[in-house]
């Protein structure tokens, strides 16, 4: 396995302690460790880059461990109240469906989808609403609606992608 790969692991590692916190009431310790989290999704794209380690298995792994890491923090908040039904339902319609377009692009042609901009920085954006509603801070929600549109545009750049990608292995 390759150290970005590791890393990543340890990123989805955090996730069961964060809820843990979030829902003992430890929102701070919480907090401090999603940033932690974090920024290792940062730290394994370098790592990955500089060392020659990007790996099919990372670019598997990695948007799945992110997925996994705002999902369980979203329906953690969402349990506690602190997200609307519509907030969370709208925020998971694009996540569904670009999570069915890379398992059809892997069982069907054997392809996996690099990362692309838009796909990063609406994770960025959820990671920082995710942040806010994790601090309390004024305008997380508005933050995580904003986070779901550059979702909803993310997917739309994958399908576009994916089609291309598809069509050039063909």
């Amino acid at each position: 396995m390759s150290l970005a790969n590791g890393i990543t692991l340890t990123r989805g590692l955090a996730i069961a302690p964060i809820v843990f916190l979030l829902i003992s009431g430890q929102r701070l310790a919480a907090w401090w460790l999603f940033l932690a989290a974090c920024s290792t999704d940062l730290i394994d794209g370098v790592v990955a880059r500089k060392f020659h380690g990007v790996t099919r298995l990372g670019k598997v792994l990695d948007p799945l461990v992110d997925k996994a890491m705002y999902l369980s923090v979203l329906f953690t908040l969402y349990a506690l109240g602190e997200l609307p039904t519509p907030a969370v339902i709208l925020f998971l319609i694009p996540q569904v469906a670009i999570g069915i377009g890379a398992a059809v692009l892997r069982f069907r042609g054997n392809l996996v989808q690099a990362a692309r901009m838009l796909g990063k920085v609406a994770s960025a954006a959820a990671f920082v609403a995710l942040a806010f509603l994790l601090a309390r801070w004024p305008g997380g929600v508005e933050l995580f609606y904003t986070a779901t549109a550059l979702t909803y545009a993310a997917g739309v750049d994958y399908y576009i992608a994916a089609r291309s990608l598809s069509r050039s292995a063909a």
